[in-house]
């Protein structure tokens, strides 16, 4: 599980993915519609954990959504991502990695969500993320990502595969603008590094970046339907 400059990683992929994809599609997801909106920022503040060099970003995904999600849930704390991610992986070392097909699994047992539906097409995730939610994906992380650069008074993810591939990530997608004032249409990005890191925690990254990491690079994303606490 690579690391780089103090953050973990620890994403990786599951080969029964392609099979749960088929089988869950968020077309399936019974609010999935189209939407003519341009821009959704849900609500991030339940909680801001932090993984430091450890390979549980697959819980910590997950925790940010169930704290923040359209249905926030009180005391979600780093405790409970480790818990998640020991679950999904079966790693007491926190040094693995995990998928999230394997979170989605643990989560449904435990019935913390009551179903789980995987975006196929960047039109799937730019409507979901606009319409329904927040959104967990995984995707390849490349050396250049762990330090985003200072733009339009924000923070942006540098996607440039020449950096090197540094391993495998999972962090929640919460925003979108596919209309912003200055710059490229963009996905908004909640790490599990801390509020030091980038924007207060988050990060912009250009949609058309996220998309190529998703449907292209191999990457993940899944809608959880969380039940309630």
């Amino acid at each position: 599980m690579p690391e780089s400059r103090n953050h973990g990683l620890g994403r990786i992929e599951h080969p029964e993915t392609p099979l749960a994809r088929a089988a869950y599609p968020i077309t399936d997801h019974p609010s999935y519609t189209l939407t003519a909106a341009t821009r959704k920022m849900w609500w991030e503040g339940g909680a801001w954990l932090d993984q430091g060099q450890t390979g549980t970003c697959i819980g910590n995904a997950f925790a940010h959504r169930r704290a923040d999600s359209p249905i926030p849930v009180a005391g979600i704390d780093e405790a409970f991502a480790v818990k998640l991610y020991v679950d999904a992986s079966g790693d007491t070392t926190l040094q693995q990695g995990t998928s999230g097909l394997a979170a989605c699994r643990v989560l449904a047992t435990r019935g913390t969500i009551s179903a789980y539906h995987w975006v196929t097409s960047p039109s799937e995730l730019r409507n979901a993320v606009l319409a329904i939610g927040t959104i967990c994906v995984g995707t390849p992380w490349y050396t250049s990502m762990f330090t985003p650069i200072s733009k339009y008074s924000n923070s942006y993810l540098r996607v440039d595969t020449s950096s090197g591939l540094a391993g495998g990530h999972e962090y929640l997608i919460n925003g979108i603008n596919l209309a912003p004032t200055y710059g490229k249409p963009y996905y908004r990005m909640k790490n599990s590094w801390g509020r030091d890191w980038g924007h207060g925690g988050t990060a912009r990254i250009l949609c058309s970046d996220l998309e190529n990491l998703l449907f292209s690079e191999n990457g993940d994303a899944v809608l959880v339907t969380e039940a309630p606490a």
